[in-house]
């Protein structure tokens, strides 16, 4: 998991910080194998051709890539693992004065592409009198290594700011029916045939409620009453109508818990990992639907004995890869020579599901074994100096 610290207050979400702050938080299946423990992962500089990343974002994961959407229409992608921060093209402005930050990102199977998608309005106006959004709306795709943003065709409804994901091969986005002429539904944005389609919300919806990928099933978590929480899942088959069903529901300890935020970021082994309120994680048993606290992000932190200043605490599943934002097509790697020791170094890693190995011996001599990848090829440098970069392209 990825803990991404940014201040927190109404005056403050507008308000640009020189850098980003990533904390690593290693969790096992099971409670047993977790560790407390934040471990700073990386603190980068935002980089110079921009003023800087607004305190109020929405970070979203795909294969070791974090994109940042801020208030301000900019949108960062970052690689923790490489420590590479890019700032992609300022997107269409959206003329909302009150927004919240939302872009999505996912991997675009068909093309090879790692797609970061967001929308924008054109123009918003609530008619208060009569409840009626006047709205003209759009969408648009940036992909990683390209130089620009794309419209596509414009989304069937108002989109709403709940959080999208990104799920077989298309990203979620909800909606909501302002004048009640038609139901809220949840627009689905397919990838590889860049256009929109439907899906009906499960019964209990509202536009406040959280998307979420658990197991690579589409879940929606909706407030029943009171502090319970209704987890839905999706089942849809390509062929049939897409149903929703109960998958269980989560009874909190506290009234007072989910109020500001309650996420769902992670399933296994009969629990949900739910980020609450920016503050705390907790494990939830689905069977049962106990909670039980794993860490206060406060606690584990010295920012806020630091400054002074509130906090919201970010959590992302993450997953580390040595992907390059401006190139990904390629995998690039820095390796720092230490003394001239004479073990075999081997290194591992993985891009886009391809399992790879990187050996390194004292005479600087790199063999790149890549298993089951028919038509890839090394980059192999021979130099001396302490510090060697290797690349290699799958094709």
């Amino acid at each position: 998991m990825l803990i991404i610290p940014r201040k927190s207050s109404l005056e403050d979400d507008i308000e640009l910080s020189e850098d980003i702050i990533f904390h690593r938080l290693r969790i096992g299946r099971t409670l047993d194998a977790f560790e407390e423990n934040l471990e700073l992962m990386l603190k980068k500089e935002c980089p110079p051709e921009v003023e800087g990343i607004t305190n109020k974002i929405f970070p979203m994961h795909c294969d070791g890539l974090v994109a940042i959407a801020t208030v301000n229409d900019q949108v960062f992608v970052c690689n923790p693992a490489t420590q590479e921060l890019v700032a992609l093209p300022r997107g269409t402005p959206d003329v909302r004065i009150i927004k919240e930050p939302v872009a999505a990102l996912g991997f675009d199977t068909s093309r090879n592409q790692y797609v970061v998608a967001r929308y924008f309005y054109w123009h918003y106006n609530i008619d208060e009198s009569i409840g009626v959004l006047d709205y003209e709306i759009g969408h648009e795709v940036f992909m990683l290594g390209g130089d620009s943003w794309e419209l596509t065709d414009c989304p069937p409804g108002a989109i709403v700011a709940t959080p999208p994901v990104f799920v077989h091969g298309a990203f979620y986005w909800g909606t909501c029916a302002h004048d009640d002429l038609q139901p809220s539904l949840l627009l689905r944005f397919n990838l590889r045939e860049r256009n929109f389609d439907m899906v009906p919300y499960p019964p209990e919806f509202v536009y406040h409620d959280h998307l979420a990928d658990l197991d690579g099933k589409l879940c929606y978590v909706s407030s029943v009453s009171g502090p319970t929480y209704d987890v839905w899942q999706l089942e849809d088959d390509k062929i049939h109508q897409p149903k929703w069903s109960l998958r269980c529901r989560i009874d909190p300890f506290d009234e007072g818990v989910g109020v500001d935020a309650f996420f769902p970021v992670w399933a296994g082994a009969g629990r949900i990992m739910v980020a609450v309120d920016y503050e705390k994680l907790y494990w939830c048993e689905e069977k049962s639907g106990y909670m039980e606290e794993i860490v206060e992000f406060e606690e584990e932190s010295d920012l806020d004995s630091e400054d002074y200043n509130c906090y919201r605490y970010h959590v992302v599943p993450y997953m580390e890869s040595l992907i390059s934002i401006r190139n990904p097509g390629s995998l690039q790697l820095t390796i720092t020579m230490k003394g001239k020791a004479s073990l075999l170094v081997l290194y591992a890693a993985e891009y886009s599901g391809v399992p790879t190995q990187l050996w390194m011996t004292p005479l600087m001599l790199f063999v790149l074994d890549v298993v089951g990848a028919a038509g890839a090829y090394p980059m192999v440098s021979w130099v001396e100096s302490d510090e060697v970069d290797v690349c290699f392209r799958i094709i």
